[in-house]
């Protein structure tokens, strides 16, 4: 999971329109894969990994299996149909899933995406 986060961190950093839409986001997000856990922190218009952060206290989580996480972090499957059709589990409210769903979706290796906005 973790080599998968970080894949993700990479895109997002070369992803100059997403950018924005973390530049004041302040939330830590905990995610579940299977039996792994990791602590994905957004402050100040930075991104990072806390792999070993089980006990911390955090308000908005996300768990499923690892497929599911791959396609949601490629941008292969957005957030919200992941959770509809029962692959993940999100806890946060409406408009946090909206933030992480169009963070998670538009960071995807899309060159076209990148034009239009």
């Amino acid at each position: 999971m973790i080599e998968i986060l970080s894949k993700f961190v990479q895109a997002l950093e070369h992803q100059a329109h997403v950018l924005p839409l973390i530049r004041q986001t302040d939330l830590q997000l905990h995610l579940e894969v299977n039996d792994q856990t990791a602590v994905l922190v957004f402050h100040n218009g930075e991104i990072f990994i806390k792999p070993d952060a089980v006990n911390q206290l955090t308000r908005f989580k996300i768990s499923g299996t690892k497929d599911s996480f791959k396609l949601l972090l490629e941008g292969k499957e957005k957030l919200r149909k992941l959770e509809r059709t029962g692959r993940l589990e999100v806890i946060a409210p409406l408009r946090t899933t909206l933030l992480l769903e169009s963070i998670f979706y538009l960071t995807r290796p899309d060159d076209y995406l990148e034009k239009i906005i």
